[in-house]
């Protein structure tokens, strides 16, 4: 492609971007959600609108914009190409201006704006829900919507202003400027199975000896390839995010508990995490004596620098820290 020609897409791009600051919200909203459900019915439905309603004001954003943003057809909806480049940059100023509007209401009353939180499947289940319990006991009128995401989906999340501030393994976010870091520490990790496993039986293990049987995490950063890529020759990654999957990944780390615990996969884990499996005879620590050591991972509370967190978000922070505290000292 040549310099003219990247040119006059990037004039192009500008002045549709400029177009859509102009247009109501409202209106690019209607586009979003449209695009999401690929159906009148179902968008309408999503929005609480009828079906004329959001015809209408898609009609009056097309018009708006001098272009035709999706293609009908009987049995769905789909966008143009130049609907595509609309869509993104709606979507992104959708979803800045409710952050906008919910950092407003936090500063108005203190605590009654919606505090959003994404964390990893790792380090949700470990501290993050059990803080947000407290906070919730502390104060019932809390408004939280908390997500339990693999780490790229949590970061990918905070960049696009979904949440207020993700808990996650920090390995991936030291290259990366835009995002403020507070280091909450390092949890030491434990293989495990099933008890009964047949690697139990075996008495000094070779990674040719776990390579037969699946790994079940949730997905990783390409920083800690170390933990499958010598027992888990079914792992990949990701040619676009650049994440490890390993044989069976998982959204909750629950559920790799319950695979685990009831089929020969192997998986990973807090001691606090697995140690009632184990006491109820269900699960068995896996140890890999070739390894140096246990795995260990960092976590910590990632946010946007140009943000300042709401009192509520310092609030369920400084007991994610607690909790946090009390997991890996014990």
């Amino acid at each position: 492609m040549g310099k003219g020609r990247l040119q006059r897409d990037a004039k192009q791009r500008g002045e549709r971007y400029s177009l859509c600051m102009e247009i109501d919200l409202k209106l690019l909203q209607y586009a979003v959600v449209l695009a999401r459900h690929r159906h009148f019915g179902r968008a309408a439905a999503a929005l609480g609108v009828s079906q004329p309603t959001l015809s209408r004001n898609i009609a009056t954003l097309e018009k708006q914009l001098g272009m035709r943003v999706f293609e009908r057809s009987r049995r769905d909806v789909m966008a143009t190409p130049a609907g595509d480049d609309v869509l993104r940059m709606a979507d992104e100023l959708v979803a800045r201006a409710e952050a906008v509007s919910n950092s407003l209401q936090m500063v108005r009353d203190g605590r009654g704006g919606r505090l959003r939180v994404a964390a990893g499947v790792y380090v949700h289940d470990i501290a993050v829900r059990s803080a947000a319990i407290d906070m919730i006991k502390a104060n019932s009128s809390v408004r939280l919507e908390l997500l339990e995401r693999e780490w790229t989906a949590a970061l990918s999340m905070l960049m696009m202003d979904r949440v207020d501030f993700a808990v996650l393994d920090i390995a991936a976010l030291r290259d990366m400027p835009a995002l403020r870091v507070e280091r909450l520490g390092k949890l030491v990790g434990h293989y495990y199975c099933r008890a009964g496993h047949p690697l139990l039986k075996k008495t000094s293990l070779r990674p040719e000896d776990v390579r037969p049987y699946p790994f079940v995490f949730s997905s990783m950063s390409r920083e800690k390839a170390g933990l499958v890529e010598d027992i888990d020759p079914g792992f990949t990654v990701d040619s676009t995010t650049g994440e490890i999957l390993p044989s069976i990944a998982v959204s909750s780390f629950g559920l790799g508990v319950e695979i685990a615990a009831s089929t020969d996969a192997i998986s990973l884990g807090h001691m606090s995490q697995i140690k009632e499996g184990i006491g109820a005879g269900r699960l068995a620590v896996l140890n890999l004596p070739w390894r140096a050591g246990p795995p260990v991972a960092e976590m910590g509370v990632a946010y946007k620098r140009e943000r300042t967190l709401p009192p509520s978000a310092r609030i369920l922070i400084g007991l994610i820290r607690k909790r946090f505290r009390a997991v890996a000292q014990a």
